[in-house]
């Protein structure tokens, strides 16, 4: 009986070394397998020489294109997880001028789920329970494009609707729009501290913003205001252009002559001489479902319109319109995906990128014959959109 309890005891012991034996090794072998693959991930990264970056709404989530083989590198998942895991929706996304940072506006997700109009929605299953829950703060979040991670996030407050973030052309500032509460937050990006929250005043819903090439001024879209903001930043004092529909988002040509609005209900772009100040109205051809974001080629002599409509009960649009600054004729029509909203353009003014905002792609626009030549599939309700150049920097 001793002999054979000894036995069975042996023989016991022999299994549990050879299962912790091969899992060691197993664990081992993953390990090195996940490292080998980590490796190869951060090969590619670091040999692509010009990447697009664009914030997927719906999904939470920012998506990496390599532009050159028009396929995705990666998606970084902007959901904290200190704590309870809360999920943010990507609006907006911007790469600093220098190239060193990605910045990307995100508005937090407790218990939500994303409604028909792209905007969200909070679960409970009463009103006494959401005023039990404490509001998760909306946040900014900058990812180093070098490696594609995570390497801060601001916190702001509860219920912002962070829009838009524009970086100064030395890249030392950002300026973020809060729609919902009405303010601009100018942010250190050494730092990471917010400097000024400048009030545009209750009810302006400033959304879109650019800033000038000589980095002097900030052009800021009013969406619930209807009108086009001029903020001085040496001042900080603003003058405002009514109009007669809200204002989307702005554009401003490299040259610092001309600023864009877009003008959604109106179906109309306005653009301004920062000269003279003096205002011009382009209005789209009758078939526009309503304009949303726009951008300025290079050599400052065209405008890329995205035509989106869909929003505040539109038809949905999928036309890209490019005009001419000059005269604010539209010499270019083109076909895009379904509800197109972001737009940006390369450094090199080959290439025109268009988020599409229903069909969950990205298209790819020859500037120079106006022709759609790729659609890339990205991910859910696609919005803003920026390029990372490894030469250039990125994108204003």
């Amino acid at each position: 009986m001793n002999f054979m309890s000894n036995k069975n005891i042996l023989i016991t012991l022999l299994g549990i070394i050879m299962v912790v034996t091969f899992g060691v090794i197993a664990f081992s072998y993953n390990k090195e397998q996940r490292q080998d693959i980590d490796k190869e991930q951060k090969v590619q990264l670091s040999d692509v020489d010009e990447k697009v970056y664009v914030a997927l709404e719906g999904e939470g989530k920012v998506v990496v294109i390599d532009s050159v083989q028009k396929k995705i590198l990666t998606t970084i998942d902007l959901t904290d997880r200190a704590g309870s895991p809360i999920g943010y929706m990507a609006h907006n996304v911007q790469v600093a001028p220098d190239g060193k940072s990605v910045w990307v506006t995100a508005n937090a997700m407790q218990e939500m789920e994303m409604n028909d109009n792209g905007h969200a929605e909070e679960g409970g299953d009463s009103e006494h329970d959401m005023k039990n829950i404490e509001k998760p703060l909306d946040q900014i979040i900058i990812i180093d494009p070098y490696t594609d991670q995570i390497i801060k996030r601001i916190s702001i407050s509860p219920d912002n609707h962070l829009a838009h973030v524009a970086i100064s052309p030395d890249s030392k500032k950002a300026y973020v729009t809060a729609q919902e509460k009405g303010l601009m937050y100018t942010i250190d990006t050494e730092t990471f501290e917010i400097e000024k929250t400048l009030d545009l005043g209750t009810g302006s819903g400033p959304h879109g913003l650019r800033i000038s090439p000589n980095g002097a001024k900030a052009f800021i879209a009013l969406l619930d205001g209807k009108a086009l903001a001029t903020l001085d930043i040496s001042t900080y004092k603003i003058q405002q252009i009514p109009f007669d529909s809200g204002a989307v988002q702005t554009a401003v040509t490299p040259n610092g002559r001309f600023a864009f609005v877009s003008l959604y209900t109106t179906k109309q772009i306005a653009k301004l001489d920062t000269t003279t100040g003096k205002i011009e109205k382009i209005n789209l051809p009758k078939e526009s479902k309503g304009p949303v974001q726009l951008y300025s080629t290079p050599d400052s002599n065209f405008v890329y319109v995205a035509d989106q409509g869909y929003y505040f009960d539109q038809p949905t649009g999928n036309t890209v319109y490019r005009i001419a600054v000059e005269n604010g004729e539209i010499d270019q029509t083109i076909t895009a995906g379904s509800a197109p909203h972001g737009v940006v353009v390369d450094s090199d003014g080959k290439f025109a990128y268009i988020t599409n905002l229903l069909s969950d792609d990205v298209s790819i626009i020859n500037v120079a014959t106006g022709k759609e030549i790729a659609r890339i599939p990205a991910g859910d309700m696609p919005n803003g959109i920026s390029i990372w150049n490894r030469n250039n920097g990125g994108t204003p």
